[in-house]
C-alpha cells in the first residue's frame, strides 16, 4: 500500500475481501480530501476522464464516499472511479434525491495502471454545509466496489464497506458511524 493512513476494507458482503483495496480520509481546515486504493487492475468498460460527471460508475470498481447530517437527514453520496471520473448527489432521505440541492463541487486526481489504482476525491467544506447544513456531528461511511456489476445486480463478493451494515444496501446512514472514528 502507498504511504499515510490507509485502512483497509476487511470484509465483503460475501465474506473476506476480494482484494487488499483500501481508503484513507484526510481532513483540514477547508477540505475533507478522500482517497481509494486497489491492487488489482481497474475493471471498468469505458476508460472516463477525470473531469467526466457520470451516473452510474457503481457498475465497474468505484470507490464510494457517504457523508449524513442528523441534524437535517440529509446525505450525500460521491463516487469515484479509478479513471477519476465521479458523481454525487444529495439525498433528504435513503434513496430519495434532493431535487432543488444541486450536488457538491469536487475535484479529482487518479492513477490507474495495470497493478491497480489510487484516487482521491476533494470535497470543500463550503460546499458539504450548503447542501447539508452545518457539519458538527457528521456521520460518514466508505465503501468500494470490485471487478464491477455485470448485469446491474453486484455480486455480494464485491461489495465492500469500511462499516458494517445491516443489510446488503450502502444507503443505510442510520448505520453508519462518525466521521472521525473512519480517519
Amino acid at each position: 500500500m502507498t504511504e499515510g493512513n490507509w485502512r483497509g476494507f476487511e470484509t465483503s458482503f460475501a465474506g473476506p475481501p476480494k482484494a487488499e483495496a483500501a481508503y484513507k480520509i484526510d481532513i483540514d481546515d477547508e477540505t475533507i480530501k478522500v482517497s481509494f486504493m486497489s491492487p488489482l487492475p481497474a475493471f471498468y468498460d469505458t476508460p472516463y476522464e477525470p473531469s467526466e460527471f457520470i451516473e452510474g460508475l457503481w457498475r465497474w470498481d468505484c470507490g464510494e464516499f457517504w457523508l449524513f447530517n442528523p441534524a437535517t437527514g440529509r446525505y450525500l453520496e460521491f463516487n469515484l472511479s479509478p479513471t477519476g471520473a465521479k458523481w454525487a448527489c444529495v439525498f433528504v432521505s435513503p434513496r430519495v434525491r434532493a431535487d432543488n440541492t444541486p450536488p457538491p463541487k469536487t475535484r479529482t486526481e487518479a492513477w490507474p495502471g495495470p497493478n491497480g489504482w489510487v484516487a482521491t476525491i476533494s470535497i470543500r467544506h463550503e460546499e458539504i454545509q450548503r447542501c447539508l447544513g452545518p457539519s458538527d456531528g457528521l456521520r460518514a461511511n466508505a465503501t468500494i466496489i470490485l471487478g464491477g456489476c455485470p448485469d446491474e445486480d453486484p455480486p455480494l463478493e464485491n461489495l465492500h464497506s469500511a462499516v458494517p451494515l445491516g443489510a446488503v444496501d450502502f444507503h443505510r446512514p442510520q448505520d453508519w458511524v462518525p466521521l472521525t472514528k473512519l480517519i
